[in-house]
């Protein structure tokens, strides 16, 4: 089993840019998350991106169409028992309905009712954003999440 500070570690559930997004478990309470290991030898001007991704996840806490942050620090991470290395990572809520990209492909083209059901939560987390003066500037299907 792997581990990172005090979350179990578990498959992968995307990539990106910056990092590797895994599954992970909270030891203490048994809540799943999303754990965004962050690769190891970002340049400066990736780094400068993920602060600002991490300030501007705390400045958004607590809308319901925003996904929370929970924590994000540095720990030690161990595969299969070892330390491997020290990582930085970010910890989310979890969107358990995975990507709207993939809710499309499977599903296919929204009947009017529905798509609207999206369009305004989409809106209503994008206002807010713009409310507290925080541009996305990768809004794209994969970017937005489902919950269960």
């Amino acid at each position: 089993m792997s581990t990172l500070g005090k979350y179990n570690v578990g498959r992968t559930l995307g990539s990106g840019a910056s990092c590797k997004v895994k599954l992970g478990t909270d030891t203490e309470t048994g809540r799943a998350v999303a754990l965004k290991l962050l690769n190891e030898g970002m340049d400066e001007k990736m780094k400068e991106l993920v602060d600002a991704e991490i300030k501007a996840l705390a400045e958004l806490a607590h809308h319901p169409n925003i996904l929370n942050q929970i924590e994000y620090g540095t720990d030690d991470y161990c595969k299969g028992g070892k330390k491997k290395a020290r990582r930085n990572f970010i910890a989310l809520e979890l969107a358990e309905g995975g990507e709207l990209f993939d809710f499309v492909a499977i599903s296919g083209k929204f009947e009017e009712p529905l798509a609207r059901y999206y369009f305004k939560q989409f809106m209503a987390g994008l206002h807010h954003c713009h409310s507290k003066g925080i541009t996305h500037r990768d809004l794209k299907p994969e970017n937005l999440l489902l919950n269960k």
